[in-house]
């Protein structure tokens, strides 16, 4: 098998419903829904929202137990963030078979609106806790047959692809049934 290709191991198991905090990411929307949609994927909004995002905090609080309290820690959170510009600089990828991504520069803008969301949420560490760094990063479908070389060879020339975080979502993802629950203006509050 070619470096970088995907090897599945048997049907994809279900993804349990959860939510997520994502920072939609408009400039890299063409890139990540065609891919997508290519592959079927059962995670694709339901809405029509934004597909290409970079994670926040995931998993979140479950969506039975999200109330007023929890929605406006998020609104007051955010609207002291103020918009910030990045660039989504290069392709990489997740040791082992882990998935493809585009790497948003400065890293250190994202870590921080997770670090400052674990402070509020401390219950609910980054990925569950299953990792020891905390990387940023946009996810890049690969197609059937694809490796990240393919994956580079289409998307570099397109790079860097500036960007701007100006808003955050509450996402619910689940298969055939990813949709947004609220939307959190950045800097409504920010000097």
């Amino acid at each position: 098998m070619p470096a970088g290709a995907v090897r599945r191991r048997g049907p994809r198991a279900p993804v349990v419903s959860h939510t997520a905090v994502r920072v939609p990411v408009r400039e890299a929307e063409t890139i990540v829904r065609r891919r997508a949609l290519a592959n079927g994927d059962p995670l694709q909004p339901q809405d029509g929202s934004l597909m290409a995002h970079i994670t926040v905090l995931s998993p979140f609080v479950a969506e039975d137990q999200l109330d007023d309290g929890v929605i406006a820690e998020l609104e007051r959170y955010f609207a002291d963030e103020g918009q910030f510009g990045y660039e989504l600089t290069g392709v990489s990828r997740f040791p082992g078979e882990g998935p493809a991504y585009l790497v948003p520069e400065p890293g250190s803008l994202f870590r921080e609106l997770t670090q400052g969301l674990c402070r509020i949420f401390r219950q609910f560490p980054p990925y569950g806790g299953r990792f020891d760094d905390l990387v940023p990063h946009l996810s890049v479908p690969l197609l059937a047959g694809e490796t990240v070389d393919d994956l580079r060879a289409d998307v570099e020339h397109r790079l860097p692809l500036e960007a701007t975080a100006f808003t955050a979502t509450l996402v619910r993802v689940a298969e055939h049934d990813t949709r947004t629950i609220a939307s959190f203006p950045f800097g409504s509050t920010a000097a």
